[in-house]
């Protein structure tokens, strides 16, 4: 099994940006906390349209912002995992992936990390391990429990619909695999 850190091609694709700026507060409670109930469509603009890049399927965002195409196409693999939150935007349907899916699933022995000052809270991981359980083989996009505010993980079947479907714009770093154990 391989899990990859979801990242974007920030540099060849426009990305986007509220029109309305984010506070700290707001930026910090995409933590995969359920935000559907109380969230109102976010308009939102390019973020640098004197370049004139194209919008890709996965545009650079606070969190993960996917095209109607992608949605459509990755929806059966993280429906149970996201809420899809909506975007304004007059230059095509995207919306916002909020992870809500949030995992114990990082085996501590094998993974490299640092710590705080206090020896407890986990300040940056140098090499990632993964556990494998029910909970790994259950959500192809998923947040840590150590890292709640930081990128999202997923799946090689995940990795795998985005290339079979040739959606734009996403990214992925490899951060585990379980056959280099």
């Amino acid at each position: 099994m391989k899990i990859w850190q979801l990242q974007f091609e920030v540099d060849e694709y426009d990305n986007l940006s509220p029109i309305n700026e984010f506070t700290a507060e707001e930026l910090q409670s995409f933590d995969g906390r359920c935000k559907k109930n109380d969230w109102k469509p976010l308009a939102v603009k390019r973020m640098e349209p004197e370049k004139n890049l194209t919008l890709g399927d996965a545009p650079g965002f606070i969190i993960p912002v996917f095209s109607k195409k992608a949605l459509e196409v990755l929806r059966p693999l993280i429906s149970k995992s996201i809420e899809e939150l909506e975007l304004v935007f007059d230059e095509g349907e995207f919306w916002g992936i909020n992870v809500v899916a949030v995992l114990d699933v990082i085996d501590y022995q094998s993974s490299k990390f640092r710590t705080f000052s206090d020896g407890k809270r986990i300040m940056a991981f140098e090499k990632y391990a993964f556990r494998m359980c029910a909970d790994l083989t259950k959500h192809n996009i998923f947040k840590i429990v150590d890292e709640k505010k930081r990128r999202a993980f997923v799946t090689e079947e995940f990795k795998r619909a985005v290339e079979e479907n040739q959606l734009t714009g996403f990214k992925f770093k490899l951060v585990w695999d379980s056959d280099e154990e």
